[in-house]
């Protein structure tokens, strides 16, 4: 992340919303989801779909289990994520972390292309180079770690025939358990007071992140309902750069709809026949369909 987008992140970031979500973000149950997003782009998005949404309010408070307060908070959780992610980046920025993360980056790559050389070649087996890798935040310290353990194994056979040399193997550990050493979980016991939680400040991003995930699919479920298939104008996906504009090709039933709508239209006023009816209900079983393609709760009577 270079110094525009920590900029932006400082000019977005807010403490009071951080604060706010805090629990709510670490009471989540279930997977939690790697922001590797850009953030200010999510919360124009999300601000852009509240605003579009809480303008038709009267038609949104018909809809069942909607807490209309959570959408309108949303760009709230926004800045609060934004505020999160500022923190991961100042643990970065920490001289000793700093220094020690882009060197571990460094020698990844090496011996990681070193190796895969290797078992192109047929003196490593492809699979082992493999199972080196790990994955989650530490993903760093468990490729380094690997990858010494499976040049440490081979080191006879490689002699003469690698780039990778033994002091580099001894390097490559060396920085990887000083890492570790920083990387420290929450609850772990950590060598320096000083040491920043790396992994605590990234695990507490994330968690933001599904949470805002999470609250802006309740509305583009709304959206859905209020917007139908130009749901992603108005309620834009979190990481969409333009409006999505497309040709709507309506089915073989809207258009069956349409052309009773168009021969009741024809008719003379004092025509007999429910020709007038007709339209309504075709277009509240076209909402309904949409309805249930876009995955809406409906409640049980």
């Amino acid at each position: 992340m270079g110094p525009d987008d920590i900029a932006e992140l400082e000019a977005l970031g807010s403490q009071p919303g951080y604060d706010a979500y805090l629990a709510p973000a670490r009471a989540l149950e279930g997977a939690v989801e790697e922001c590797r997003s850009n953030i200010a782009l999510a919360f124009h998005n999300t601000k852009r779909g509240v605003d579009s949404v809480l303008a038709r309010n009267d038609e949104l408070a018909t809809l069942p289990g909607v807490n209309v307060e959570e959408l309108r908070d949303l760009p709230l959780l926004a800045q609060g994520l934004a505020f999160a992610a500022l923190q991961v980046q100042r643990d970065m920025r920490a001289s000793t972390f700093g220094g020690l993360f882009e060197r571990a980056q460094h020698l990844r790559r090496k011996l990681l292309k070193t190796a895969e050389a290797l078992a192109e070649a047929a003196f490593l087996d492809a699979a082992e180079v493999e199972a080196s890798r790990s994955d989650g935040h530490r993903d760093v310290v468990g490729d380094c770690l690997g990858l010494v353990a499976l040049f440490q194994r081979h080191e006879a056979k490689l002699t003469g025939r690698s780039p990778v040399t033994p002091e580099d193997v001894q390097e490559v550990e060396r920085v990887a358990v000083q890492l570790r050493a920083l990387l420290a979980a929450p609850g772990e016991a950590r060598e320096n007071e000083a040491s920043p939680l790396f992994f605590e400040a990234t695990e507490t991003r994330d968690r933001f992140w599904t949470l805002l995930t999470r609250r802006h699919d309740v509305l583009w479920r709304c959206g859905a309902w209020l917007f139908g298939r130009d749901v992603d104008i108005h309620v834009p996906p979190l990481q969409a750069r333009h409006p999505l504009v497309r040709a709507v090709v309506p089915t073989a039933i809207e258009r069956a709809s349409q052309q009773s709508l168009r021969r009741g239209e024809s008719r003379p006023q004092g025509s007999s026949g429910s020709g007038g009816h007709a339209p309504e209900g075709g277009a509240m079983r076209s909402k309904v369909r949409f309805m249930v393609k876009v995955g809406f709760d409906f409640p049980s009577r």
